[in-house]
């Protein structure tokens, strides 16, 4: 059977609607749970976001031609920013009011629409819309690795989570890469897999969640950006030269942030 532009466009309006509506009763009722019903809560509406995120895509005209890699990856950037989002609402008690649950929605909103015009774009006419999703992932994995730095005293299950955290969100900026599914999810375990252990080694030294979370965000960045140089063969010395001056100067930004102590 044969749909139509118009009736796509149509059906991706009214999931991305419903996801969104979804997402802004999560946004509403998440702060006022207690600890006990709230994880279950979250992870039912993070669920929903990623399944209306699949299928707004799949409604999309492009998406038989998305190779697997991108297509298993759709969901990452939008569940990520709800969850650092309602996380963060959550905590500081600020979801109670409508107007902050709507403006995390709308910026949700525009995470969607800006994946969906990843998809309706040429490969070289797309750079703002791969910035913008990008931009959320990144924006996500501060929030939620200065989250879970605050839990350090876990040891090594924070590590662990933070590895598992920075594989699933590398995934999104290097699936862009024109190379199969298979290494760019090889090159994602990696990403985790450092993060993972300079997290664990960061659970011996005490400094503030928003420290601890720019440190892990700064080693992500520089190791996803040249992951991603790797996997489409632009990698060279102008690329190591800029993500080695971006990474000493953050870590300098950092570590005077401080305090740092054993």
């Amino acid at each position: 059977m044969v749909v139509s532009r118009g009736s796509s466009s149509v059906e991706q309006v009214a999931i991305g609607t419903a996801t969104l509506v979804v997402a802004l009763l999560g946004y509403i009722m998440l702060p006022q749970l207690d600890d006990t019903l709230a994880p279950a809560v979250g992870a039912a509406v993070a669920l929903v976001l990623g399944m209306g995120a699949f299928l707004v895509a799949r409604a999309h005209p492009s998406f038989g031609a998305l190779g697997r890699g991108y297509v298993w990856t759709l969901w990452v950037a939008p569940v990520a920013w709800f969850a650092a989002s309602a996380a963060l609402l959550r905590l500081t008690g600020g979801g109670t009011g409508l107007a902050v649950a709507a403006l995390a929605t709308a910026l949700l909103g525009i995470i969607l629409a800006a994946q969906q015009r990843e998809l309706q774009l040429a490969a070289g006419t797309r750079r703002g819309a791969e910035f913008l999703v990008s931009l959320a992932v990144f924006v996500s994995a501060f929030a939620l690795f200065g989250l879970l730095y605050e839990q350090r005293a876990l040891g090594w299950p924070v590590a662990l989570a933070a590895a598992a955290l920075a594989a699933v969100l590398a995934t999104v900026p290097l699936r862009r890469a024109a190379v199969d599914e298979q290494r760019t999810a090889l090159y994602a375990a990696l990403v985790g897999l450092v993060v993972g252990q300079v997290a664990w080694a960061l659970t011996y030294w005490t400094a503030t969640a928003i420290v601890g979370g720019a440190f892990l965000l700064l080693l992500f960045y520089v190791l996803v950006g040249i992951s991603e140089a790797v996997l489409d063969r632009s990698f060279g010395r102008r690329v190591l030269l800029e993500y080695g001056v971006v990474g000493a100067c953050g870590l300098v930004l950092i570590v005077g942030a401080g305090p740092w102590h054993v």
